[in-house]
């Protein structure tokens, strides 16, 4: 008797998940397990197929032009498609606003259904096949334990593992070529920092997270405009996630790191005809600068979103670089909420946004009126390296001079570089009306801290 399988299906689940792409082709990215041969229904299979490989060469607009054309570059997946018959796909894209998801929660809960469909169909196939082996007088037991293992192993691992697993001699070649290319010809390794001096302790490299603990509204959105200006004029990616700072507000700050005109003439329009071309100039660079700039307050703070940013703009624009300005949760929480809290965005942060995606990430960590960041271990146990912003007391200013500026910086924990001495720092010039931040003059001989 054949096997009837037509029971084992989400139809809605399916139609959720195709409508959801439609409308929202960025939600392919934020799971990696889902395939177009999980539907039931083919022609669900050969949409998705469709949507994905439009987004794959970058094209945002799904709409029934791009879809037919995609669909007509395949002849397998356009004999699919005729075969069930569905001829207007801009009526098929109207209807389905009705059944799209707009939030990445809803569309995993989607796709949790049509695999876990796609699995017990496969199992159910298994079973057939097996009760039809055990029936079989010429199957001995051998024969019988590597069927089963063979077939449990190919269907598990389609679901399960995702992925092959290979011997690491056989990724040596591709990882030594992979370190070789990151290194710089002044001998530096990874991408350097705005602040000279910071080379000597870190880079930003794939897969590092680098912490800046300051007080509040002491420069960290500044210094990370810097990093992220400084990055954007080497050409590398930048993506700035930003929780405090709007998309206007972040402009008018670029544009008077840019410019170097104050943000107050910025706005009140008081500059000269010099200054506008200046600003123009710096409108333009902007313009094209392979910047994205997401406003996430800190209360929406979710994994799958963070994680689809990533992925959505690894995929576009070959994504390298990650500022999260900054860490922080809700005040109104209790002290325990705050801290686990605290330690999973940074957990995330490093182990996932830049340890899986490969990505360079500098995040910022606000630090108490005791010089702390909210229970600090768990922040701490997953960083690369953490830096303590500072302003300088008016004692330091006297000691050290205006020309060795008017803040300072210390890396107080390093996991992959040199070390530094408790009672030294790096001199900052911190200039607030223009956003600028540089190394100044160094108070003492930290430029060769051990002697090389």
């Amino acid at each position: 008797m054949p096997l009837d399988l037509s029971n084992i299906c989400d139809k809605q689940a399916e139609a959720g998940i195709i409508a959801t792409i439609l409308f929202h082709p960025e939600y392919l990215l934020s799971i990696d397990s889902m395939r177009p041969g999980y539907f039931q229904d083919v022609s669900n299979g050969c949409l998705y197929w469709a949507v994905e490989e439009l987004y794959k060469n970058g094209i945002d607009t799904i709409d029934a032009f791009n879809i037919t054309n995609i669909i007509n570059s395949n002849n397998s997946v356009k004999k699919k498609m005729e075969e069930y018959n569905i001829s207007n796909i801009q009526e098929f894209i109207d209807m389905s606003k009705y059944a799209a998801r707009h939030s990445i929660e809803e569309y995993r809960l989607l796709v949790n259904n049509v695999i876990t469909m796609a699995f017990k169909r496969d199992m159910a196939k298994f079973s057939l096949e097996l009760q039809s082996t055990c029936l079989d007088p010429k199957t001995d037991l051998g024969s019988l334990n590597t069927f089963v293992n063979d077939k449990l192993t190919n269907i598990t691992g389609r679901y399960i593992i995702g992925a092959d697993s290979v011997m690491f001699g056989n990724k040596i070649d591709n990882l030594w070529d992979t370190i070789t290319s990151k290194r710089n010809d002044d001998g530096t390794y990874g991408m350097p920092s705005c602040i000279k001096l910071f080379n000597n302790y870190f880079t930003f490299a794939p897969g590092e997270l680098i912490l800046l603990k300051a007080r509040m509204k002491r420069g960290k959105s500044a210094y990370f405009l810097n990093e992220c200006i400084h990055k954007l004029k080497s050409g590398v990616p930048t993506l700035y996630i930003d929780t405090e700072m709007s998309d206007e507000q972040f402009l008018k700050r670029a544009l008077a790191n840019l410019s170097g005109i104050e943000i107050k003439r910025i706005e009140n329009g008081q500059y000269n005809a010099e200054e506008a071309n200046k600003l123009e100039d710096a409108l333009e660079f902007l313009r094209k600068a392979p910047l994205i700039h997401e406003y996430i307050p800190e209360k929406e703070y979710v994994d799958a979103q963070i994680e689809a940013l990533c992925k959505k703009w690894k995929y576009k624009i070959d994504l390298q670089f990650v500022i999260y300005d900054y860490i922080k949760f809700d005040s109104e929480a209790s002290a325990a909420e705050v801290s686990n809290k605290l330690g999973h965005i940074t957990n995330h942060l490093k182990n996932t946004i830049a340890g899986k995606f490969e990505l360079a990430v500098l995040a910022g960590a606000q630090l108490n009126r005791d010089d702390k960041v909210a229970d600090s271990d768990k922040i701490e146990r997953y960083i690369s390296t953490s830096i303590w912003w500072r302003e300088k007391t008016s004692e330091e200013l006297a000691r050290d001079g205006l020309e060795c500026g008017n803040y300072c910086a210390r890396i107080e924990l390093n996991r992959n570089g040199a070390q530094m001495l408790d009672d030294d720092y790096i001199d900052i010039a911190f200039d607030g009306s223009h956003m600028r931040i540089g190394q100044a003059k160094q108070h003492s001989s930290i430029e060769n801290p051990f002697g090389r």
